[in-house]
């Protein structure tokens, strides 16, 4: 063979078989997620300081709801003293404990909270992370047990950090009797956010989406979802709730203009919806509480008064 055909030839397949392999990579890094262990959480939080360690040893209800998916999620809740339900998804790899530094605020106000460990985390059954598309629907689940167990006529809100920020995006138009969301440094699509992690390295945007289209048929034939489906973007303009997007502006991982986007689109497709964003300056991913828990907590508990006065409630 002429060398300059076999220089062809290699040079051919390396462009083959370079996006397949950066492919391959990707699939197991997004879709692959290892379990973190419980106590490693509860110590590594404690470490943290992000909350204290007798917080744990309140009366927690420790109890298990049944998946439409075929798993078991491991619910944990804590009644509150007024009407009020606040329930709390955690990020990627993480637990439940992961959301208890949201909570204490709501704890000391007297709502009753409930978190639990999503699908494939924690002690919670399920497969890989579907990074909302099957979340949504656990959440919905979890939402009916918590309505039947905890009154709340004064107030039903969902808090989501990272893909629980996106999970809670998500799952709003399923829910009617909820009245307000709170989405720390959510993500647009899952797609959207491969790609974003892809451009550190690929520049090339037909590579990016190349990349995309190969890890999505992945997703869809081995975890039985599509990226595209797992589409914050689309769902925030689906619901009438209100919706607080909060992010830290010094996020790389999922970037504040992903959620300054939405923000956007909401304002523009829904004027007459309440619809509230909060940069936080210092805050990398899932830090905006870390950097300025009072400002946070202002934020948080500001836009709920909000919502309680345009929806007639004390």
């Amino acid at each position: 063979m002429p060398e300059y055909l076999l220089a062809l030839y290699v040079l051919t397949t390396l462009l083959v078989l370079s996006p397949v392999l950066v492919a391959l990579i990707a699939y197991r890094k997004m879709l692959r997620i290892r379990r973190v262990k419980p106590e490693s959480i509860e110590r590594i939080s404690l470490e943290k300081c992000e909350f204290p360690p007798e917080i744990l040893l309140k009366p927690w209800i420790v109890d298990t709801v049944a998946s439409k998916h075929g798993y078991d999620l491991k619910v944990h809740a804590l009644p509150g003293s007024i009407t009020r339900l606040a329930i709390f998804h955690h990020g990627v790899s993480w637990n439940w404990m992961g959301t208890i530094k949201y909570m204490s605020a709501f704890i000391d106000e007297g709502w009753t909270v409930v978190a639990y460990d999503c699908r494939g985390h924690g002690e919670s059954g399920g497969g890989n992370p579907s990074y909302g598309f099957f979340e949504k629907d656990d959440l919905k689940t979890v939402a009916d047990w918590a309505l039947a167990h905890y009154p709340c006529g004064d107030g039903f809100v969902v808090h989501g950090e990272s893909l629980g920020g996106a999970t809670v995006l998500q799952y709003a138009p399923l829910d009617s009797r909820l009245d307000a969301v709170i989405a720390d440094c959510p993500f647009s699509s899952a797609a959207a956010e491969l790609d974003h992690r892809l451009a550190i390295f690929l520049k090339l945007g037909f590579l990016r989406a190349l990349v995309v289209a190969l890890v999505d048929f992945l997703a869809k034939k081995i975890d039985g979802f599509s990226l595209f489906d797992a589409d914050s973007f689309g769902a925030i303009v689906a619901t009438a709730a209100p919706i607080l997007f909060i992010h830290g502006k010094e996020d790389d991982y999922v970037p504040w203009m992903m959620s300054l986007a939405m923000a956007g689109r909401r304002r523009k497709a829904m004027p007459e919806a309440l619809t509230e964003f909060l940069l936080v300056p210092g805050a990398r991913h899932a830090a905006s509480y870390n950097v300025d828990p009072a400002g946070y907590n202002k934020a948080v508990f500001g836009f709920i008064r909000r919502v309680s006065t345009l929806k007639g409630k004390s």
